[in-house]
């Protein structure tokens, strides 16, 4: 799908989609739970029909919002994650809580993201642990998991620790994870954590360890899925580059990660206030100005925030920005493609990036959406401020995580025809 935009200021009230990364989460505890749990305001993307399909690969049940878990078996040996990596990454150690040979499937950059991590941590228990090409997937594994002590690297992804998190409180015996260097990405095992307590697992957190209680079992639970604020964070951009917008369906105290967008875009000199009565977050425009941006933690919203950037005074400086090159794209490139093709100053320096602001952006441009739905919504929000219109290519990326985005664009105003 090709979209063209039409430079045109968003503005309104946007109810702002469930989260991704809870989404996830909470489909895998409540498969994990013997019993039914209904889940309300649950994802509908790509990305969670991974988690739904492999979930059903060991048993569990699927029926609009309820999810059935029972006893853990195999249903199907090939699990195909698509092109989630939350789904690859989470549900390896849970599908090698049983004793049989499962393959791990993906496409795209899914098949070159690194899965070292899990098999470092994984070679001390001799489990069966092979890729069966020269990439990351296929891959094959099996159990059974064993109750011990796991020492793993905390700076690639907290994907892995998550997926380790779910499984290993199934087990017989306690365990320990053991990081050895410092966590990138907390507030996701912090969701993580959050998700488990929510279903009856207790997990302990001491230093750069997480100590596992055995023999705890998932209770089936029901809830509401809070908003994303990493899809969010395309929108306090356009309201801070365009016209006021109201985001609704975001908890202000949330422990998400990337709440974080709202506290950089004011310091950045923005306006985002939380509205009580209106039970929603107002966002006025701004002239924002460049400030130094450390992505170890969110390198989810760097996409967002470098659109931002381009339109600050000064320049902006990007840090820690390597987990970006491990993504559906390397985000780095791809941002700085987008960016060039809009007139924007953009210097590379290992893992820094610099990001020169102007007044405005250059229309009549085209943009390669790298396959990245995230690179889609930063191109688009990028759009309301350029001086003609914009062409962006691949934009069908969008499915993966949010595809009802050019539904939300339009009622905000945005101006846009989409093609085959």
């Amino acid at each position: 799908m090709n979209v063209l935009i039409r430079n045109k200021p968003l503005f309104g009230t946007v109810d702002v989609i469930s989260s991704k990364s809870v989404s996830h989460r909470s489909l895998i505890a409540a498969a994990l739970a013997v019993g039914t749990s209904e889940i309300n305001g649950l994802l509908d993307a790509l990305d969670l029909d991974a988690t739904k399909h492999a979930l059903e690969s060991l048993g569990a049940r699927f029926e609009a919002r309820f999810v059935t878990g029972q006893a853990m078996r195999q249903v199907n040996k090939i699990i195909d994650c698509n092109e989630s990596g939350s789904t690859l990454r989470m549900m390896i150690p849970v599908a090698m809580l049983l004793d049989q040979v499962f393959v791990f499937t993906g496409r795209n950059r899914l098949t070159k993201r690194p899965l070292d991590v899990y098999r470092d941590a994984f070679k001390p228990f001799g489990y069966h642990f092979e890729t069966l090409s020269k990439e990351t997937l296929p891959l094959s594994v099996k159990g059974p998991l064993k109750a011990g002590r796991y020492v793993l690297r905390g700076d690639v992804s907290s994907q892995f620790v998550s997926g380790l998190l779910f499984a290993l409180p199934l087990l017989e015996g306690d365990s320990i994870i053991e990081l050895t260097t410092p966590l990138e990405s907390k507030g996701y095992v912090d969701l993580t954590i959050s998700t488990l307590r929510r279903f009856g697992v207790e997990v302990r957190e001491e230093g750069q360890m997480y100590l596992i209680e055995g023999k705890q079992r998932y209770q089936p639970q029901t809830l509401k899925v809070e908003g994303d604020y990493s899809q969010a964070a395309f929108f306090f951009v356009a309201g801070t580059i365009g016209q006021e917008i109201c985001l609704t369906n975001l908890d202000p105290e949330s422990i998400q990660g990337d709440r974080a967008i709202v506290r950089i875009i004011n310091e950045m000199g923005g306006d985002i206030q939380y509205d009580q009565k209106a039970t929603a977050f107002v966002v006025k425009p701004r002239r924002t100005r460049g400030i130094t941006i450390d992505l170890k933690d969110i390198p989810d919203l760097g996409p967002a925030l470098m659109v931002l950037a381009a339109l600050s005074e000064g320049t902006t400086v990007f840090i820690n920005t390597e987990r970006l090159r491990l993504k559906e794209s390397d985000r780095v490139q791809a941002m700085a493609d987008v960016l060039n093709a809009f007139g924007v100053q953009v210097e590379m320096d290992g893992d820094t990036l610099r990001i020169t602001g102007v007044n405005a952006l250059q229309g009549h441009v085209t943009i390669d959406s790298a396959n990245d739905h995230r690179i889609v919504m930063a191109a688009a929000m990028a759009a309301i401020r350029a001086n003609g219109p914009v062409m962006i290519n691949g934009a069908e990326a969008i499915r993966k995580s949010y595809p009802t985005f050019f539904d939300d664009y339009q009622t905000l105003g945005g101006d846009f025809d989409a093609s085959n």
